[in-house]
């Protein structure tokens, strides 16, 4: 068997497997850690890289359908310590001869059941390190994990191949135990060098007082997203009109104007009665205020989201109205796309500038005097 297969299977798969990821992994640091850390990222995202690799090694290369539904399905292996015969039996090693080392450390009789033992080696490790659990619940774990790879040997893949193409081993069991087992006891040799979780979460502490840009703009997305979701739940069940509102200009224009209350109820007026929150906003603890007040006010809002959405927004999104060809002349509509270009360009330039900048509130904060902070508070124990 090639294990360089796997571990490239796993390499072309985790970048999709990455992006899927981010956003949920970006809301679990907020919420649980108020930031995101670079070690935290590299710690997560390599375990599990090596939990995907893991896999792919217990069930990659996979063989052809016909092939194996004319095979007979391998019998389980059920006799503890069978690698120990296996190993006097066909081993190569005469200890008085020092030349048999070496051919007897390449034998699959040997190879075999250090691999079971090193694929969960990882495991114990950053069991340990990271998620800081106890030598039996490692253990435990390892176990467990082992016993899912088994098991989905012998279904077949969950039963998508008529029978099992691989053997089930009560050895590989053991032995990938073990492999846990010895990780957690050597997890110290191997992160001596990395910071500890404690002061992981520390520095994640520290920096849970700046609300950055990737902060905001992940409250943003998240508020659009249940914004979406929701109108389409609501227009679903006949709640609001969007599925009965036509295409031609008159309708098209009534769709505009429930958009823009639809806007204006979630982000104008529901912070105004949350002291500054929304549901994105919650998400990431952060949200709000008014500089030099404890409380924001609906007018302040009506400031800062009507020189975002309805300004700065429509002025962008004008060129995409479908009825705009249909009332200007190409030229104008040119203008207009041109206009909308050289906007969203100007916003971007001025989000740029201030990403660097001391103060990093956007035109629209310093014109209502808002601005956003955090609300993260450290509980007694992270768990």
């Amino acid at each position: 068997m090639s294990y360089f297969v796997p571990i490239q299977v796993a390499l072309l798969l985790f970048p999709f497997l990455s992006i899927l990821l981010t956003i949920p992994f970006a809301i679990y640091s907020y919420r649980k850690f108020g930031s995101i850390t670079f070690m935290r990222i590299f710690v997560l995202f390599t375990f599990i890289f090596y939990l995907m690799t893991a896999f792919f090694m217990t069930v990659l290369p996979l063989p052809d359908m016909d092939l194996v539904a004319n095979s007979k399905a391998p019998d389980p292996q059920l006799i503890p310590f069978h690698f120990v015969a296996d190993f006097i039996n066909q081993t190569k090693l005469v200890l008085s001869d020092p030349s048999t080392y070496l051919p007897a450390l390449t034998q699959n009789v040997v190879i075999q059941p250090l691999f079971n033992i090193f694929l969960l080696l990882p495991l114990g490790v950053y069991l340990r390190y990271y998620f800081r659990l106890s030598m039996g619940k490692t253990t435990l774990i390892a176990f467990f994990l082992s016993l899912f790879f088994e098991i989905t040997q012998l279904t077949g893949l969950f039963f998508l191949y008529p029978h099992a193409y691989r053997l089930f081993d009560v050895d590989d069991l053991m032995l990938n135990t073990l492999g846990g087992f010895i990780g957690y006891v050597l997890a110290p040799l191997f992160t001596f060098f990395l910071p500890s979780r404690e002061r992981m979460d520390q520095t994640s502490h520290e920096r849970s007082e700046r609300v950055s840009f990737v902060r905001r703009f992940l409250a943003t997305v998240i508020d659009w997203f249940l914004l979406n979701v929701t109108t389409g739940l609501l227009t679903w069940l006949h709640l609001l009109p969007f599925s009965e509102i036509g295409s031609s200009g008159s309708d098209y224009y009534k769709k505009i104007i429930w958009q823009i209350l639809l806007i204006f109820l979630y982000f104008i007026v529901l912070p105004s009665l949350t002291n500054g929150l929304t549901l994105g906003k919650w998400i990431v603890h952060i949200r709000i205020v008014r500089i030099g007040e404890s409380r924001v006010k609906f007018k302040h809002l009506l400031v800062r989201y009507g020189l975002l959405y309805y300004l700065i927004g429509g002025l962008i999104l004008i060129p995409l109205n479908e009825q705009i060809p249909k009332i200007t002349t190409p030229e104008l509509t040119l203008i207009l796309f041109a206009i909308s270009a050289t906007i969203a360009f100007l916003f971007a330039i001025h989000i740029s500038i201030n990403f660097f900048a001391k103060d990093k509130r956007l035109f629209y904060e310093k014109m209502s005097r808002t601005t956003e902070v955090s609300t993260y508070q450290l509980k007694k124990e992270q768990p």
